[in-house]
Parts: structure tokens; sequence; C-alpha cells
């Protein structure tokens, strides 16, 4: 069974909201805002509304950009709280 790409990128992006919130409620001992919480969401978001777009990148359309970018971000978001 082969999953298609939205899929494979909003398992990544529940997996990193999931990390963002035991990370930073039983490690960090932080209460993230609203924005850096669903962080990943957001940026599944403009996935889903730029992968049909047809632009000069090719590597922009690729679901292995777009989970690398919500596991990026979401490590910054733990670096920047964990500070």
């Amino acid at each position: 069974m082969r999953l298609a790409s939205e899929i494979k990128v909003s398992l990544v992006a529940g997996v990193c909201v999931l990390a963002l919130a035991i990370i930073s409620k039983y490690f960090l001992k932080v209460e993230l805002d609203f924005m850096s919480q669903y962080g990943p969401v957001w940026i599944y978001i403009t996935y889903v509304m730029t992968r049909n777009k047809q632009e000069k990148s090719k590597a922009c359309n690729r679901p292995l950009f777009w989970s690398l970018a919500m596991i990026a971000a979401t490590a910054l978001i733990l670096v920047v709280y964990g500070v």
C-alpha cells in the first residue's frame, strides 16, 4: 500500500505536534504559545496551499522538503523555548 504525499506530510505534522506537546510539558516544563505549538500545522497548511503551483524549484514540490522543514521548525521551537 502506497501512501499519498499529503498523508505522509500530515503524519509528520502530527508527530511533530505531539513531540512539541510532550517535550514542552514534561521535559522543558514550559507552555508554548498558540503559534509555536502549532508550528508544524502552519507549515502543512502552506504545503497544501502551494503543492500544485508550478514553481522554478522542483525541490519545494517534494513531500520530503516539507517534512524536513517541519522537523527543523519543531527542533528550532524546542531550542528557543529550552534556552
